[in-house]
């Protein structure tokens, strides 16, 4: 018996040599996944703004449209809703050529959080005044359409996609 508890000893002993890892593989898959999991997370959050777009998938409903003075351009206000019942409006503009085919390039130029007073005035036939504001806050801006966009939340700006499709991007300061 004495070697009976001698050779369960001394192979406990050598179990116990084992690494933490090799003892316990499932804990340390589950555990592994979780910390991919967080990294993979943060890094999505962390990066979003450097790969953002300004493309809203056709989503929102036309809220106001206006042609510019000469006609060739027309710019249209979207609001995009979000969040369910907690959430809020992000609102669009888009400006497209007016005599253009359907499948003409609509361009984005304005995205911003929805403050309740909203209007498009074009100033001559490639600026275009848009009108955003509350009691509270105001993002209302003028905008050269060739050139210019304005993003409220910034993302645009840092975004390394959309370098090439404006000369100037606007933000606000925070």
């Amino acid at each position: 018996m004495d070697s009976k508890t001698q050779a369960n000893s001394s192979s406990s002993h050598t179990d116990s040599r084992k690494p933490w890892i090799r003892r316990h593989p499932i804990l340390t898959t589950f555990t592994l996944l979780i910390l991919v999991l967080f990294a993979t997370v943060f890094l999505y959050f962390w990066l979003r703004p450097y790969f953002s777009t300004f493309d809203r998938s056709e989503k929102g409903e036309l809220s106001y449209s206006m042609p510019s003075r000469n006609g060739e351009y027309t710019a249209e206000i979207y609001g995009v809703p979000y969040g369910g019942a907690a959430g809020g409006v992000t609102m669009w503009v888009d400006v497209k050529k007016t005599n253009a085919p359907e499948d003409s390039i609509v361009k984005t130029i304005y995205r911003a959080e929805h403050h309740g007073n909203n209007h498009l005035e074009w100033e001559s036939e490639n600026t275009l005044r848009i009108e955003n504001w509350n009691e509270y806050t105001d993002e209302t801006i003028t905008l050269n359409i060739n050139e210019e966009i304005y993003d409220g939340r910034g993302w645009a700006c840092k975004s390394l996609w959309m370098k090439d499709q404006y000369v100037r991007c606007l933000a606000p300061e925070k």
